[in-house]
């Protein structure tokens, strides 16, 4: 018998092909992370609004009472009895409006005290409509000249 020569095969791989570019899953988690900052920032923009809102209207609060605190202390009203409870209505940009249209509410309470005692009372509060906000100011008024 004649001798078997056997053939040795070698095999080669071939080189794989890189491709630059992303694959499906890269881009699909690359858009998650964007859209999650997208609405992070819109998140924060309407906190950010929000909080515009709030201190918008406690600003005109403290205004409104301030002012009639100022006003009082120039010039203080004369009424018949120990008390005298004034309300007045307000719009969001504090002008004078019917009750039904207010946003806001000012009362305003002023106590004389006795003569002996030179010293009145002015008691005003501020309330916002459908909000919690109420600002009160009290101002004891001084009458040293009397």
């Amino acid at each position: 018998m004649a001798p078997i020569k056997l053939k040795v095969v070698t095999m080669t791989t071939l080189p794989i092909k890189t491709q630059p570019g992303f694959t499906l899953l890269e881009t699909l988690f690359a858009l998650l992370v964007i859209l999650l900052g997208f609405f992070a920032a819109i998140s924060m923009n309407s906190a950010a609004l929000r909080s515009g809102t709030i201190n918008e209207t406690q600003f005109q609060a403290v205004f409104l009472a301030d002012s009639k605190i100022e006003e009082i202390r120039s010039y203080m009203p004369t009424f018949s009895g120990n008390t005298a409870t004034f309300t007045e209505t307000f719009d969001r940009n504090g002008l004078t409006v019917l009750p039904e249209k207010a946003y806001y509410t000012r009362q305003t309470v002023i106590t004389l005290n006795t003569p002996s005692a030179k010293t009145d009372e002015a008691r005003v509060t501020v309330t916002a409509k459908n909000s919690s906000l109420n600002i009160s100011y009290v101002s004891i008024i001084d009458h040293m000249d009397n």
